[in-house]
């Protein structure tokens, strides 16, 4: 009941900050430029695939300004503990983005409904990608100021950008390296790359909505599980440190 209660009350300082008006400018944008013309389910969900997640840095980002504040110490020395702190700063910012996409859907529905969508695709599509929306709310929660010291986010952040090597480390860059290097980073790469699959996957069964493999169940439940494993870390590394908050 505490961690519900706090939700409720960090929704409530969402909306009377004002900061709520940039989600509805922001569905009213997207819907105005990218959503009025003829289109199917494959470009909505495209549209809303990329729209939820940058819609999420903005939300989450802002959720985390509000948790990272002296201010806290009275909610968690009021018993609420270290846990529910975080988890309900992220079902905060979960709520609001969900939020804002239903809206854009009940918009979509009401005036530009793609020719080929129908309820049951609605919610095909729609889980994916609101497990992405916590994916990316766990991580940006994880990488905050209010859960790592600075060494540990650039820490993660760097094993990040390996990850993503690929894209800006190749051709005579890549043949300049010696043989033993390129093994060595094509194995991080690989090793590094596992945990972004579930994400990127589930991105492309939100715009395919096609559940007719058991690959497609299976990557439901590694989003979950890694929205967990975030969530887990995340809890763990705040109970572990000092509560030093950015503004003191």
């Amino acid at each position: 009941m505490r961690l519900l209660r706090f939700i409720g009350f960090t929704l409530l300082e969402y909306l009377r900050s004002g900061r709520v008006a940039i989600e509805i400018i922001a569905v009213l944008v997207t819907y105005a430029i990218f959503l009025r013309r003829p289109m199917d389910a494959e470009y909505f969900f495209s549209v809303t695939g990329v729209f939820t997640p940058v819609l999420t840095l903005y939300t989450m980002a802002s959720l985390i300004g509000l948790g990272d504040r002296p201010q806290g110490y009275l909610l968690l020395a009021r018993g609420l503990g270290r846990a529910a702190y975080l988890l309900g700063l992220f079902a905060a910012a979960c709520t609001i983005v969900a939020g804002s996409y239903g809206l854009l859907c009940l918009i979509v529905a009401a005036l530009n409904r793609p020719f080929d969508l129908d309820l049951a695709g609605w919610v095909l599509g729609t889980m994916p990608l609101l497990l992405n929306i916590g994916l990316l709310a766990a991580l940006m929660l994880m990488l905050s100021p209010l859960v790592l010291p600075t060494n540990w986010r650039l820490f993660v952040l760097g094993l990040i950008a390996l990850a993503f090597s690929s894209n800006f480390i190749g051709g005579t860059v890549l043949e300049a390296l010696p043989e033993t290097v390129r093994a060595l980073l094509r194995a991080l790469q690989a090793l590094l790359g596992g945990p972004l699959v579930p994400a990127f996957y589930g991105f492309q069964l939100a715009v395919t909505r096609d559940y007719s493999t058991p690959t497609a169940i299976a990557n439901l439940l590694a989003q979950a599980s890694l929205l967990v494993s975030l969530l887990g870390l995340a809890v763990y590394a705040f109970s572990r440190r000092d509560l030093i908050f950015s503004t003191q």
